[in-house]
């Protein structure tokens, strides 16, 4: 297959453009040139990268595309690919391949210090080929909700932490329950995200972490990595830190300034001399997402902020209930929303025998890769890649004031 698709970029009847102008891009980019195919441009989904140069190329914004080229042969490196399809078929561009199928015989090991590149591989690598194989439920990330407890009110939270006047932690036994219940009917997952709120308000977090590396199946790993996310305001136990000494696990700790993220120095040095792996995020901006207001949008405007959205595809597990986005999964657990039933998957609506195992399948299939909009999409301002900014971690004096549905 890989040179299969050698061979057709050579051919040269269509100009070659690469879709992602960012790590994979590059490696991407790298392999043309070294198998001598002229790559006209890249594409990128972001309005920031257009307009500027990328490994001497000219980037493209996506939607561009087709006031440029009547055709073109592009080559997809965002993990996100279906996204990327959808829009270009839109656009009637037919001719795409999966640049992940180049790059499977490429190191993808991990350091002490994540390695955004050999991550950044290994996440495409993974998501081209359960898009080429839909028979497989691969999951590219799932947030899992622990705690509504966090140390800072950041007044723009996306995960609207800031709506929660009396914040707890998601009791154990529940959570246990729903991590089985996901696992029951999902074959591979690249990233089981453990967050809050701040996870570590929860002191049972290891309990969570051990429970999810444990999950394998025919012998191999269902879960590729397990990520922990971190304000950087608490350290975690000398007593806890062995469970985070495993070659799946890595925390992110995000960098809001010393004023906010006041003991990440501190957490950084305690990672590093446990060798274990972790990356530092920098956040210089947050998207204008956070609010809870209905728009009274016609079904049609909603698929458009549906569609635009960045964050549909960050499925969150919230008391057993399976949502395509943190919003609406807080939205839900605030009651800041109607009960919208066809915005998520219950895997406790029945008994997860191997009966209602497939039936449940078959629902997160088409929730997967059929859903076109969510009702709570009214609710949302919208999350494109290109829309409004505000600084990050501005605090609010006091939960915010909110609607809530019966």
């Amino acid at each position: 297959m890989k040179q299969e698709i050698l061979n057709r970029l050579k051919r040269g009847d269509l100009p070659v453009i690469i879709g992602g102008a960012g790590i994979v891009g590059q490696v991407l980019f790298n392999i043309c040139s070294e198998e001598g195919i002229f790559v006209e441009c890249f594409c990128d989904g972001s309005i920031k990268a257009s307009g500027s140069t990328f490994c001497g190329k000219q980037v493209v914004h996506t939607p561009e595309l087709k006031s440029r080229y009547d055709d073109a042969l592009v080559l997809i490196s965002a993990a996100a690919i279906k996204d990327v399809v959808d829009l270009l078929t839109d656009m009637g561009f037919g001719n795409w391949y999966a640049g992940g199928l180049l790059l499977k015989d490429m190191d993808v090991s991990q350091d002490v210090k994540l390695d955004y590149r050999k991550f950044a591989i290994e996440n495409c690598i993974l998501c081209h080929d359960a898009f080429m194989h839909p028979d497989k439920i691969f999951i590219r990330s799932i947030d899992l909700i622990i705690t509504e407890r966090c140390s800072l009110r950041c007044k723009d939270c996306s995960n609207l932490m800031q709506y929660y006047e009396k914040p707890e932690n998601v009791n154990r036994e529940l959570l246990l329950k729903s991590i089985d219940a996901f696992f029951a009917v999902v074959d591979e997952v690249m990233d089981f995200r453990i967050i809050g709120g701040e996870t570590f308000m929860n002191k049972e977090w290891p309990v969570f972490v051990k429970r999810i590396s444990r999950q394998r199946r025919k012998n191999d790993p269902q879960i590729k990595r397990i990520v922990l996310y971190t304000n950087g305001t608490i350290v975690p136990k000398e007593k806890d830190l062995a469970c985070l000494q495993n070659d799946k696990v890595l925390v992110i700790a995000t960098d809001y300034g010393s004023m906010r993220s006041r003991r990440l120095d501190e957490l950084v040095k305690v990672l590093e001399s446990r060798r274990i792996a972790y990356h530092v995020l920098k956040v210089d901006e947050w998207l204008d997402c956070a609010t809870i207001q209905p728009h009274d949008r016609t079904p049609e405007e909603n698929q458009s902020i549906f569609r635009k959205c960045c964050a549909k595809n960050m499925l969150t597990l919230s008391d057993g209930k399976l949502f395509r986005c943190p919003y609406a999964a807080n939205a839900a657990r605030l009651s800041a929303v109607p009960d919208y039933r066809q915005d998520y998957i219950d895997l406790f609506e029945a008994p997860l025998d191997t009966h209602t195992i497939s039936i449940t399948k078959d629902a997160l299939r088409h929730y997967l890769f059929h859903q076109t909009n969510l009702q709570t999409c009214d609710f949302c301002n919208g999350r494109p890649l290109s829309g409004k900014e505000v600084r990050p971690a501005e605090q609010a004096s006091g939960p915010l004031a909110y609607y809530k549905y019966d």
